[in-house]
C-alpha cells in the first residue's frame, strides 16, 4: 500500500487514490488478509496521501480485511492517536492494527519541534497512554512529555483490549526493546542474515520478561513475481530501485543494524532483501521466512511511477499460485 501512496510529484493523487480503491477491491476478491500503508511526513520528493484518512476510505471495499497502519509516535500526542485509532477500528468492524514507528528523519523530527533524543521516552509513554485509555476506565497518568488527569477517552475501540499494536523496528536495540515491552515485532528493511539473528534475540526478550504468549510475527518484503526471475527482475527494477535510492536519500540505511546500503547496485540491494522472480522462487524464499515463524507476510508489489496493471497482474498470480502453498 505504501508503494500505491507514494508517487512522483506531478501525479494526479485523486487518480492514485482512485487505484488503490481498484487495487484493494481486487485484493478483497483474491482473499488477501490485510492492507499496510506506512508513514512519512515531508515526503519529497513523493507526494504522500497520509495513511489514517486513507484507511477510513478504503475500509467499505474490504470490510473482512485488516488495516495496518503506521504512525510515527513521538510525533503524535497520544490522546489524539488513541482516539483516532479508535475511530478507525470503529469504522472497520475491529480491523484497525497500529504500527508504532520511531521514525529516522531529521526533517520530521525538526518540523515538529520534537527533539529526537526524546523519542524512545516519547514512544513507550504513548504506548502506554494509548494502551490505559482504550481501556475505558479513568486514567490519571504523569510521565515525563505526558500528563493525563481524571480523563476517559472520548471513543472506545471495537477490540478489547484495544487495537491491536505492532513495533517497527530494525536495530538490535529497538527490536530487543520490542520484546521486552511485549509487543510485536514488525520486520521491514533488512536482509535476511540479520532478521534472522535478530528473530532469536527479540524471542529471548520475550522470554526473559514473562511475554512468551506473543506470538504474532508479521514482516513486509518487496515482492514481484513473474514467469521467470529475468522477467520479474525487468518489470521491477525501474520502479524499486528509485524506491531505495529515495530512501538512501532519507538515510533509511543509516538505520539498520550493521552496515548496509542502499546504494550498491540492484542486484546487491535485493539480495536476502527483495523476493522476485518466478513462482518457484518466491515460494521458496517465502518458506525460508516461514520458518523464522513469520505469521503476516506483507508483499509490496507497486511503487512510485508504477502502473495499476503491473500491479494486478502480480497480485493474480500470487494469489493463483502462490498462496496455496501457505496457510
Amino acid at each position: 500500500m505504501t508503494g500505491m501512496l507514494q508517487q512522483p510529484p506531478a501525479t494526479d493523487m485523486v487518480q492514485v487514490l482512485n487505484e488503490a480503491i481498484e487495487l484493494v477491491q481486487l485484493a478483497n476478491r483474491l482473499g488477501f488478509a490485510y492492507i499496510y500503508a506506512g508513514q512519512h511526513y515531508l515526503s519529497h520528493p513523493y507526494q504522500m496521501l497520509q495513511p489514517l484518512p486513507v484507511m477510513a476510505r478504503l475500509a467499505a471495499e474490504a470490510p473482512d480485511m485488516d488495516q495496518v497502519f503506521t504512525a510515527v509516535l513521538p510525533l503524535y500526542n497520544p490522546v489524539d492517536l488513541a482516539e483516532q485509532g479508535a475511530s478507525l477500528d470503529v469504522i472497520t468492524g475491529g480491523h484497525a492494527i497500529l504500527v508504532g514507528a520511531l521514525g529516522y528523519r531529521v526533517e520530521e523530527y525538526d518540523s515538529f519541534g520534537v527533539p529526537s533524543g526524546e523519542r524512545v521516552s516519547r514512544m513507550v509513554e504513548s504506548l502506554e497512554i494509548m494502551k490505559l485509555l482504550w481501556s475505558g476506565d479513568q486514567v490519571t497518568y504523569k510521565g515525563k512529555h505526558f500528563q493525563l488527569s481524571a480523563v476517559h477517552i472520548g471513543i472506545n475501540p471495537i477490540q478489547h483490549p484495544g487495537p491491536q499494536v505492532w513495533i517497527a523496528a530494525s536495530t538490535d536495540r529497538a527490536v530487543v526493546r520490542a520484546g521486552r515491552l511485549g509487543y510485536p515485532w514488525l520486520i521491514n528493511h533488512s536482509d535476511y542474515p540479520t532478521i534472522e539473528r535478530q528473530v532469536a534475540m527479540y524471542r529471548s526478550a520475550l522470554n526473559n520478561t514473562g511475554h512468551s504468549n506473543v506470538n504474532t510475527l508479521p514482516a513486509l518484503r518487496e515482492f514481484f513475481v513473474a514467469k521467470n526471475r529475468k522477467e520479474a527482475l525487468h518489470l521491477c527494477q525501474p520502479y524499486l530501485a528509485g524506491k531505495y535510492a529515495t530512501y538512501a536519500q532519507w538515510g533509511q540505511d543509516q538505520a539498520l543494524e550493521g552496515k548496509q546500503s542502499f546504494t550498491s547496485s540492484f542486484e546487491e540491494l535485493a539480495r536476502d532483501r527483495f523476493i522476485l522472480g518466478s513462482v518457484e522462487d518466491v515460494v521458496a524464499d517465502l518458506k525460508r521466512y516461514e520458518t523464522l515463524g513469520i505469521t503476516h507476510m506483507g508483499l509490496r508489489m507497486r511503487w512510485a511511477g508504477m502502473g495499476v496493471k503491473l500491479t494486478a497482474d502480480c497480485m493474480q498470480l500470487v494469489a493463483e499460485q502462490v498462496m496455496p502453498h501457505f496457510r
